[in-house]
């Protein structure tokens, strides 16, 4: 008996041991998880053919703050943890850039809903955690029949089940899309429902300003403004980081500080790190000296100085959404300023403007009010798509920059029916309601009957007689709020063309990047077997993350004390079934005649 119950001992103090690989523990609330999940379907080797992408995931892995956890995972065919969850420090920036030359491990088929699973695997509604997925093609699931349907069906959760269940356990999903021809409507539907930023990279070029529009909203920090590659460090800056984007074959850069010395790759000098990449510099400067410093060389467009400063410019949550032709409000305040003069020309000034890719949108100047913050409202916000919203504080010795990455969408999205009999409107601004709102749509000066479909839906029907050639059905909104009458655009759905919009203010209708190659089902069925060799890449796949488990285990003090305690328990059997033997009586024999 006393046996049995030391046994069960043994295995359950081997489950506790085995608790931590099971179940990885979720970091405090004030700390943020940020996960990334890359796509390595066949397709990025054609859409990204120079693997910007592992350059995105280095600007990643050397712009996190230590104080976040972070990990890695890629998805095709299947979904890989080559990066497990960890505390971000140098050992793990090493283990990041490690697993670099995984993303080029191509697999066939792109299943998201299995990414998204099981890269928000055990997260909990406690803290905040920022989830970056980054695919160029559509859900396009492993099936052995009726493939559309599963098609259809995985997108369909993923919008409906899976987006909604992560919003309610504060997972924020951004998706940067490369290429024409991902599914930008279903990575807009995530990164919407999340509270997330929808990223479009129009081509690898674009691929790391995208990945640096991401972490604006993941992990902001202060900068200073970088006017004609110059920049002014004022007293307040303990240290700064110089990104500077530029082309493969663009020349060297220098930093030149304000007492003339020259800083490069090869002289470093007062810089602390200096990174260089095919398509960026990263240069840190330490305690550097006040005054006016100046980049020699290529500045490519987002460049920026990000800083560490006692004197830092706040702001209250800008959300990754705002809505065209909706009203802004703006709060900001600026941290370690001290006692300020009451003298208002004195005073420090704070604008703000939004711009877009063709230039600024709109912008205005917040006012100081009697508690210190400067506030305002950012109207005549009439243009869609992704933006950038820039707060600037300048005082007569500093001047601080603050940026957010957000896309502006239509208060009211459309879908165009297949055999374009209606249109389908649904309110994207969660404050439109059939109460408040009337659609009013127009084809050719006609007006057309618009039905109320639900609370915050309807339908515009089309006429089975339409022309032949190219129109468009012209769209509004009446809207009643806050004791105003807004008259609201919006973007017209196209007829009879299959470059048709959707209100969604961006066209996709240019040639596409080439799409994913389809393998046979000869080399699918030798795909799926279990071969000594698919063991073998497995276990490689799976050590780093074994791996980090053994130094997580080893690093906590509770883990020596079971490991003491399972080692004790196995001395106590031994010695007990040693005893046993010793006092259990020895069988006579007889002699055999």
């Amino acid at each position: 008996m006393l046996y049995r119950w030391l046994m069960t001992g043994a295995w359950l103090l081997l489950a506790l041991m085995a608790l931590p690989a099971q179940a990885e523990p979720q970091g405090s609330p004030e700390q943020s998880d940020v996960r990334l999940a890359i796509d390595v379907s066949g397709s990025m080797k054609d859409n990204d053919p120079d693997n910007l992408r592992a350059s995105g995931v280095r600007l990643l892995v050397d712009l996190l703050p230590d104080n976040v956890r972070a990990g890695l995972w890629t998805f095709g065919q299947q979904v890989a943890n080559p990066l497990a969850m960890g505390a971000v420090n140098d050992q793990w920036r090493q283990r990041a850039l490690s697993v670099l030359p995984q993303l080029t491990h191509y697999e066939q088929f792109t299943d998201l809903e299995s990414a998204l699973n099981l890269a928000t695997r055990g997260v909990s509604a406690e803290g905040r955690t920022h989830l970056i997925v980054l695919t160029d093609g559509m859900v396009d699931v492993p099936a052995v029949s009726n493939k559309p349907a599963r098609d259809r069906a995985s997108r369909e959760r993923i919008i409906n089940t899976l987006a909604p269940d992560l919003a309610g356990r504060h997972v924020v999903v951004h998706t940067i899309a490369l290429s024409r021809n991902a599914d930008i409507d279903l990575m807009r539907s995530i990164s919407q429902q999340t509270g997330g930023l929808a990223s479009v990279a129009e081509d690898s070029q674009a691929l790391l300003r995208s990945f640096l529009d991401v972490l604006d909203q993941v992990a902001p920090r202060q900068q200073l403004p970088l006017e004609d590659g110059r920049f002014q460090v004022d007293d307040h800056v303990r240290e700064f980081t110089a990104l500077i984007f530029h082309d493969q074959s663009e020349g060297p850069v220098t930093l030149v500080s304000p007492d003339g010395e020259r800083l490069s790759i090869d002289a470093p000098g007062v810089a602390s790190r200096w990174r260089h990449d095919n398509r960026y510099e990263l240069i840190t400067v330490p305690e550097p000296a006040s005054g006016q410093w100046q980049i020699e060389g290529p500045v490519g467009a987002g460049s920026r100085i990000l800083i560490d400063s006692s004197l830092q410019l706040r702001s209250a949550g800008i959300p990754a959404t705002l809505y065209a032709h909706i009203d802004h409000p703006l709060d900001a305040w600026l941290e370690g300023m001290g006692d300020q003069s009451s003298d208002p020309s004195q005073q420090p000034t704070v604008d703000a403007v939004l711009r877009g890719s063709q230039g600024d949108i709109t912008s205005t100047r917040l006012q100081r009010e009697s508690d210190g913050h400067y506030r305002g409202r950012l109207e005549r916000i009439d243009q869609t798509g992704n933006a950038e919203l820039a707060l600037q504080a300048r005082g007569e010795s500093f001047a601080r920059l603050l940026t957010h990455s957000v896309n502006v969408v239509p208060v009211i999205d459309a879908t165009l029916s297949a055999d374009q009999s209606r249109i389908i409107l649904n309110a994207a601004w969660p404050r439109l309601t059939r109460d408040n709102t009337r659609i009013n749509a127009n084809l050719l000066g006609e007006p057309l009957e618009v039905r109320q479909l639900a609370e915050d839906r309807w339908q515009v029907a089309l006429s089975d007689s339409l022309p032949d050639e190219s129109i468009s059905v012209d769209l509004s909104a009446t809207v009643g709020l806050d004791n105003r009458i807004l008259e609201i655009p919006l973007p017209p759905v196209v007829l009879n063309s299959d470059a048709a919009t959707r209100l969604s203010g961006t066209r996709f209708d240019q040639d596409a990047i080439n799409g994913e190659k389809m393998t046979s089902p000869e080399e699918s069925d030798e795909d799926q077997s279990w071969s000594l060799q698919r063991l073998w890449y497995m276990a490689q796949e799976h050590w780093p993350a074994t791996r980090d488990r053994i130094v997580y285990w080893a690093q906590d003090p509770r883990a020596w004390g079971v490991a003491a305690a399972l080692l004790l328990l196995f001395l106590m059997l031994a010695y007990r079934r040693r005893r046993l033997r010793r006092q259990r009586p020895r069988q006579r024999r007889d002699p055999s005649v």
